[in-house]
């Protein structure tokens, strides 16, 4: 069979993507962020596994001796940032509640972000906050606004310790994918009824499927899964609280 090529699904979201890896994620600052994709001459290239960086050595050092890879100096001309680029598209992790993710819809062009709202009302620039945004009510009419290049497209937000090292502290990872917004309420359901810490698995799955006009496609994606919760040593719970 013949090699499926890469493809995502919107070229504006794939832009985002590599804006959104540029930008701050939480006032919080983690401490260190997974990520789909790596830079590449200004190109997002997706990876077939979790990419990892951090500005702490120890921390990469950590995720390297974990889940494979070898901490490397990007080439950006920032000495002081190092990426992992792991052997696992899956993680288990930590999430302490609903307060560990979010959903907010961003439009940026001309190198700057022009609209952020939470779907309903603007959260930014400030002297637009809490005004009512224009969006669509559904996530599909939001969709087709952004592919339209009419509307925002959804930055995914979540906060996670590693389940295998809590102690290292929370990382985040930042996603436009529009799957993952439309399961986000589900997910935040689920750790509204859970016990904190909600034990989980972070994968980065492939998706493949074929056209209606018969080209086999693939890309990748971040899927978030809320099990049973488990038993965790007390130490891990402690560390993750």
């Amino acid at each position: 069979m013949a090699p499926y090529p890469h493809y995502s699904p919107s070229r504006d979201q794939k832009l985002d993507d590599a804006r959104a890896d540029r930008s701050c994620v939480s006032p919080s600052d983690p401490v260190g962020r997974f990520h789909v994709a790596r830079q590449r001459d200004g190109t997002p290239i997706a990876v077939s596994a979790w990419r990892v960086t951090t500005e702490d050595h120890a921390v990469a050092d950590a995720v390297g001796g974990l889940y494979g890879g070898v901490p490397q100096l990007l080439d950006t001309g920032d000495e002081h940032v190092l990426e992992v680029l792991t052997r696992r598209d899956h993680i288990r992790v930590l999430l302490s509640g609903r307060g560990a993710v979010s959903l907010r819809m961003v439009m940026r062009g001309a190198g700057e972000t022009f609209h952020v709202c939470d779907g309903t009302r603007f959260l930014e620039p400030a002297g637009a906050r809490g005004s009512l945004c224009g969006c669509p009510a559904s996530l599909s009419d939001r969709k087709a606004a952004a592919q339209a290049g009419r509307g925002p497209t959804p930055e995914v937000r979540i906060g996670f310790r590693l389940a295998d090292l809590p102690e290292l502290g929370v990382f985040s990872l930042v996603s436009t994918s529009w799957e993952l917004a439309a399961e986000l309420p589900a997910l935040a359901a689920a750790l509204d009824a859970a016990a904190v810490p909600v034990g989980g698995v972070l994968r980065y799955e492939l998706v493949e499927f074929t056209t209606r006009s018969g080209i086999a496609v693939s890309y990748r994606r971040p899927i978030v899964e809320v099990g049973r919760p488990q038993v965790l040593a007390q130490d891990a719970v402690r560390l993750a609280a």
